[in-house]
């Protein structure tokens, strides 16, 4: 396969205060951008811009970067990044990306599987998927539940080759 599956110690061993930064993100995302949906406007923030004064999302950043560099072999790179937060009848359908490579992060996926056109993925708490942008996938819920179900999203570029006022929230990753 062409994708990667790795495991965030840092969501695994914080996950609740993870939620709990994500929440006060979640209304501090909604102080600037009212009413619009945190996964719709990926294009006007990034997850790690949001949450830059919080030390366990340096540490999140970090390892995260780490992953990609494992995954990728370049020198330079940059990354979008927006936190999904759906309820159980919300989740996303189909749909691709219009970057090289795409992945998430799972804080708290509850019972969900990302179906893609050609492989499954049963959503585990910490895992962090990888792999190309292009390929269509959507969500599952494989048992409704009633907590939103948060993912941190991200797409990676890999020349800066898109117009900057087409997306304010793609920042470069340091090597």
């Amino acid at each position: 396969m062409n994708y990667k599956i790795y495991k965030s110690n840092v969501i695994c061993n914080n996950q609740e205060e993870i939620i709990k930064i994500i929440d006060k993100s979640y209304s501090i995302h909604q102080e600037i951008f009212p009413g619009e949906d945190f996964t719709w406007s990926y294009k006007k923030y990034n997850t790690f811009g949001l949450t830059s004064s919080n030390e366990l999302f340096y540490d999140l950043f970090c390892e995260l970067k780490t992953f990609i560099y494992d995954y990728l072999d370049y020198d330079r790179l940059w990354l979008q990044s927006w936190i999904n937060y759906h309820s159980s009848d919300k989740v996303l359908g189909w749909h691709n990306h219009d970057y090289p490579f795409h992945g998430y992060i799972c804080v708290r996926p509850h019972e969900t599987t990302t179906v893609f056109s050609d492989y499954r993925i049963k959503n585990e708490i910490g895992n962090v998927y990888i792999g190309p942008g292009d390929i269509e996938h959507k969500v599952v819920v494989d048992k409704p539940y009633e907590n939103p179900r948060i993912t941190i999203g991200f797409d990676i570029l890999t020349k800066p080759d898109k117009d900057i006022s087409y997306n304010i929230g793609c920042i470069p990753l340091p090597k």
